[in-house]
């Protein structure tokens, strides 16, 4: 069966400084007509960090609007207009942490949809395990608080429930399976 949904029209209903909201309309497998709205995202980087001389790996809580609460997350970001995600995983993990590490110490663990159902946004995954500490650099607009925890401390919050951001569960998982 052919699953693919063809493009025939379309029209930007808003545009922010790095988001649109498109609406389109598709013709689905069945030749039937339908519409999907998208919301369009330059997409970003997630970062696992690995201080191997701590023994644990780094963490931010911060504050997200969005759902009004605090956040215990790996560090990630927003990818910069036409921004490689090697150098932009190097440049929020020093935002973000302080932390600093080599691009080719950077290891690809893929990536992930964070909504596909109505957003574009990629996240690409990293793990980190040859960074050494240095002084933060957060944006403007950019709190956040530094935590160190190991492997154990990770599962518990996780259990707790007290991780529970997707990107951070999903490199979690990957990790994980990778048995690192």
């Amino acid at each position: 069966m052919k699953l693919k949904e063809i493009f025939l029209a379309g029209e930007t209903l808003a545009k922010t400084e790095f988001l649109s909201y498109k609406r389109d309309q598709v013709e689905l497998p069945n030749k039937k007509k339908s519409i999907r709205e998208v919301i369009e995202h330059p997409g970003g980087v997630v970062i696992a960090p690995f201080d191997t001389r701590a023994g644990a790996f780094v963490f931010v809580r911060q504050y997200r609007y969005a759902v009004q609460e605090e956040l215990l997350e790996f560090p990630a970001g927003r990818l910069n207009q036409a921004e490689d995600p090697l150098k932009a995983a190097q440049r929020e993990l020093l935002e973000e942490t302080g932390y600093k590490t080599e691009l080719e110490t950077l290891k690809s663990l893929g990536l992930v949809y964070t909504a596909p159902g109505f957003c574009n946004e990629k996240l690409f995954l990293y793990l980190a395990d040859s960074i050494f500490p240095g002084e933060p650099e957060p944006d403007q607009d950019e709190f956040v608080e530094v935590l160190l925890l190991n492997k154990n401390q990770i599962r518990e919050k996780i259990n707790s429930g007290e991780i529970r951001d997707a990107k951070t569960l999903a490199i979690w998982g990957i990790l994980a399976a990778k048995e690192f």
